[in-house]
């Protein structure tokens, strides 16, 4: 992989050209790197998938409704995602390393809280201040690639990460399975203090400042006014929210996707976490291929592929929640080739929308994150409505929020870059 770096402004492109190099680091450090980096873009699975199989669990501790458990997970996307936009800025002033320790042990405190919580109003509240602690994990992992890398090296190393983080999905579900089957889910939250831990030691021993002291924001008020003027980009904005909105669907399926599999269909736990790393297996797949077609196709090509096929698995998805079939095998069928189509559009999708900007890149980045995760939060109690015996909510939102992806993205791809 060559250091380049995207097309930027002038203002900022003298100063990018001295950024870290990645390339300077042996193999075995430059390993190392991928996998902290991959662990800490992981943080948006591991503070949600780990939790998945306990959530019928929790509603029987707290005796709430399903819609206020899921409220749980929504606070936590609202943590991830507002936690994203205000440390992004940070970082461009202040640098990546120092917010992400900082976070780091914000993080792990506010898990070993969420084990001990006396009810599930306190509980979402804590979830909150762990979601919005972790989003530093996301958004600085992120800028720190935006940091080395761009175009097809930035993909290929988004890739490389998507293949690290991917083991969260995969990992987590089962791991919740097994501990609510034989513990309570109180430990969730402790091996997720323990997470945080482990991340801060490898931060703290492992990786260096990728963003050097003369290429930062003189100040940090000047970062946050670059991050709203980011906004007034419409191209930028528009392929954000295109490449974002299909998290809205997905968001759904991870809210829904216990209560379709255990509620509706009788899966186990353990059955049920099956089902959801093989599913997550496909975005790492998806994520994989898309690193090697995207040469071949262009990203753009790639991203509307994705998008259709999402669009078509949403509306058998559709009709298969009207008519609600005995079995399983072809909801599983739709929600497998929407996720893995998550993956693909995602990889490229990233690059895409980071070569839109003008700006830093934790502003950028910030505002890309937050997207994804103020639509999800917004997606995910309102599969809930009708109850946990219905598909018909998570059908429409992976249906429409992929419809609107498709739309937004053709637009944004004609306008012109500032």
């Amino acid at each position: 992989m060559t250091n380049k770096q995207p097309s930027v402004s002038p203002a900022v492109a003298t100063n990018i050209t001295k950024s870290f190099d990645f390339n300077v680091l042996t193999r075995h450090k430059r390993m190392l790197w991928i996998l902290l980096i991959g662990m800490l873009t992981a943080f948006g699975p591991v503070c949600t998938d780990i939790y998945l199989p306990a959530l019928p669990d929790l509603g029987a501790s707290f005796n709430s409704s399903p819609t206020l458990i899921q409220l749980s997970l929504t606070a936590c996307f609202l943590g991830l995602a507002l936690g994203q936009i205000i440390i992004g800025p940070i970082s461009d002033a202040l640098g990546r390393r120092l917010p992400l320790s900082v976070t780091l042990i914000v993080f792990s405190v506010a898990s070993l809280c969420c084990a001990f919580a006396p009810s599930i109003e306190i509980l979402i509240a804590l979830r909150f201040f762990q979601g919005f602690a972790g989003a530093g994990g996301i958004v600085l992992s992120r800028s720190m690639a935006c940091d080395m890398f761009s175009g097809h090296d930035l993909t290929k190393f988004m890739a490389l990460l998507m293949t690290v983080n991917s083991l969260a999905p995969i990992v987590g579900p089962v791991l919740g399975s097994a501990v609510v089957s034989f513990f309570s889910w109180h430990w969730l939250f402790l091996l997720l203090a323990l997470w945080g831990i482990v991340l801060l030691a490898g931060v703290f021993f492992c990786l260096q400042e990728t963003l050097p002291g003369d290429m930062r924001q003189s100040r940090l008020a000047q970062a946050v006014k670059d991050m709203f003027l980011q906004l007034l980009e419409r191209r930028f904005l528009i392929l954000a929210l295109a490449i974002s909105m299909v998290m809205g669907g997905f968001f759904a399926y991870l809210a829904a996707s216990p209560f379709v599999l255990q509620v509706i269909y009788g899966f186990s736990a353990f059955e049920y976490a099956l089902i959801f790393a093989l599913n997550s297996i496909c975005i790492t797949l998806a994520s994989m291929a898309a690193g090697r077609l995207e040469r071949r196709m262009g990203a753009s090509a790639l991203v509307k592929l994705s998008f259709i096929v999402m669009m078509a698995s949403g509306a058998v998805m559709l009709v298969l929640a009207l008519k609600q079939p005995q079995s399983p095998v072809l909801p599983i069928l739709c929600m497998l080739f929407y996720v893995a189509m998550v993956g693909s559009s995602q990889t490229p999708g990233f690059g895409i929308v980071m070569s839109a900007r003008s700006k830093g890149a934790g502003a950028a980045s910030g505002i890309f994150g937050i997207l994804g995760f103020v639509i999800g939060s917004a997606t995910s109690p309102l599969v809930g409505v009708l109850g946990d015996h219905s598909m018909l909510p998570l059908a429409l939102c992976m249906f429409i929020c992929a419809l609107i992806s498709y739309i937004l993205f053709v637009i944004g791809m004609r306008l012109k870059k500032v």
